[in-house]
């Protein structure tokens, strides 16, 4: 009888196994499947980001696809007070390179000509921020440049725009 007992008392604890694991199923079968999905569709969008880019993780395209849009030498900038109790100046002119490749390269280049005033005015906000011994330090340019660079792809919601660079660069 102890035998039929404990055979009872196994087969019920499997049945009741059996029902967890069935209701574990359906219970978290749809947040997988939906974070497969969500996991797939991460990987599509890395695929294409990837395969637009080099073995060195930058984006490919020609340099003869460049096309230089000038700003020329505006305004003196005021330059931030170093604590000194002298006025710094910086004179400068930018040149922004846009990728010819893009899809919205005709769209940017016709906004970028529209639009100077707004350009010299998003740059001289940012240069300013910057001391006279600052804008003299190559590292501080190249902040600079990222940060003027990451303002206008913000401003004109594009990736069309590929670099700034500055030219006539004179602090005094």
């Amino acid at each position: 009888m102890k035998k039929n007992l404990i055979t009872v008392l196994i087969l019920a604890i499997s049945i009741i196994n059996l029902v967890f694991n069935i209701l574990l199923i359906f219970v978290f079968m749809p947040s997988t499947t939906k974070t497969n999905k969500l996991i797939t569709d991460i990987a599509k969008v890395l695929d294409i980001e990837l395969a637009s880019m080099n073995a060195n993780g930058e984006l490919e395209f020609d340099v003869a696809d460049l096309s230089e849009f000038r700003l020329e030498q505006g305004n003196p900038i005021n330059l931030a007070d170093d604590g000194s109790g002298k006025s710094h100046v910086l004179q400068y002119g930018v040149a922004i390179n846009l990728n010819t490749k893009a899809q919205d390269y005709s769209k940017v280049e016709s906004s970028l000509t529209s639009s100077t005033a707004l350009l010299y005015d998003l740059t001289r906000d940012i240069i300013a921020k910057y001391t006279y011994a600052q804008v003299n330090d190559v590292e501080v340019q190249r902040q600079i440049k990222e940060e003027i660079l990451t303002t206008l792809k913000e401003t004109f919601a594009t990736e069309c725009i590929y670099s700034v660079s500055f030219y006539n660069w004179v602090a005094q």
